[in-house]
């Protein structure tokens, strides 16, 4: 298993909701907090001690969960109804805990280790002493989107995971990456804090990572992850192209909307236009500067220079370059019809 640490900054920092030695008063706490479960102390019950903390930004919620004391001996076993309305990325900090989904998969994870816990159905969790992990909550129609962005639906889809680490270690260091960001958000009082567009972007950004870097089992998904992304991917792209065409836009621009990576959505658009994202752009461009130039034809109010800097040509040369591939004349041909 790849194990990558992937929390930095202090946990003390989230907002602690239950801190207790008292079994009901830790089930109540935390069955609001997540959903409805049954928690047993598996030895003294004298032993028993739990702590949960969260914090976050609209869309997503960091929590950090303990069970028991490394120092005594008392075991703790939960089992949780289905989470229904969101799913958990989880991983371990200190100790062991193992994962089940009751008559039909099991795995054990250690520290730096990963598992998802998907909204569908119930599961149970068998904590070793002081075992404490971290989880990263995604609402479940940010996942579904997602699910549906990866197989090019325009419906939501049921994501459902394997229990278990990433596809790859390559995979897991992607997840590392993006759960580092988020941890600096919530611990380090980040900017998605105030401001709900990074916030959004954040959220949908781990939503799409999180889809391709775990095992996923939806029917119809490939469980390999091919690394070829869907046609809506290219539609946004297209739309931000279409709608800010005058704009100083950047192919991560043009990512960030897609929600996928730079390099995902070049192979999507090389897929799919038999383009690059910014060859589609230029070419958005060359349709308004001719529009542009056809109406300056008539009433005179933009010359040749005026139209290719309002669309973002400053290499006049290379403006007329491409032009005459577009439109088969240079553009003062256009503009002097």
């Amino acid at each position: 298993m790849t194990q990558l640490s992937t929390v930095p900054g202090d946990l003390s920092r989230l907002t602690t909701l239950v801190r207790s030695n008292d079994l009901e008063e830790t089930k109540e706490i935390i069955s609001n907090a997540y959903s409805p479960y049954e928690l047993r102390c598996l030895g003294d019950a004298r032993e028993f001690h739990a702590w949960y903390a969260e914090s976050g930004f609209p869309g997503i919620t960091v929590s950090g969960l303990q069970y028991g004391s490394p120092q005594l001996h008392a075991e703790t076993l939960i089992r949780p109804q289905a989470l229904d309305s969101y799913l958990l990325m989880c991983e371990v900090t200190h100790g062991r805990v193992t994962v089940s989904r009751p008559g039909r998969e099991e795995c054990s994870v250690e520290p730096g280790g990963t598992y998802v816990l998907d909204p569908y159905s119930g599961f149970q969790v068998h904590w070793s002493p002081g075992a404490r992990m971290t989880t990263v909550r995604l609402e479940r129609e940010t996942m579904e989107q997602a699910a549906a962005d990866s197989l090019g639906l325009d419906r939501p889809v049921r994501a459902r995971f394997a229990l278990g680490p990433s596809v790859s270690p390559q995979a897991a260091r992607s997840w590392s990456g993006i759960s580092q960001a988020v941890h600096r958000e919530v611990l380090g009082d980040g900017i998605a804090r105030q401001n709900p567009l990074v916030a959004t972007h954040l959220t949908q950004a781990t939503a799409a990572v999180l889809i391709q870097t775990q095992r996923l089992i939806t029917p119809g998904v490939d469980p390999q992850r091919t690394g070829a992304v869907a046609h809506p991917a290219v539609r946004r792209a297209m739309a931000l192209a279409q709608e800010r065409a005058d704009e100083p836009l950047t192919l991560a621009d043009l990512a960030v909307a897609a929600r996928v990576s730079p390099r995902a959505l070049q192979e999507a658009f090389r897929c799919h236009l038999d383009t690059t994202p910014l060859g589609y752009l230029r070419d958005v461009r060359l349709d308004r500067a001719h529009q542009d130039l056809q109406t300056a034809s008539r009433d005179g109010s933009a010359g040749v220079s005026d139209v290719a800097y309002r669309w973002g040509f400053a290499n006049l040369g290379r403006f007329a370059a491409s032009y005459r591939d577009r439109y088969g004349h240079p553009p003062s041909t256009t503009l002097n019809s």
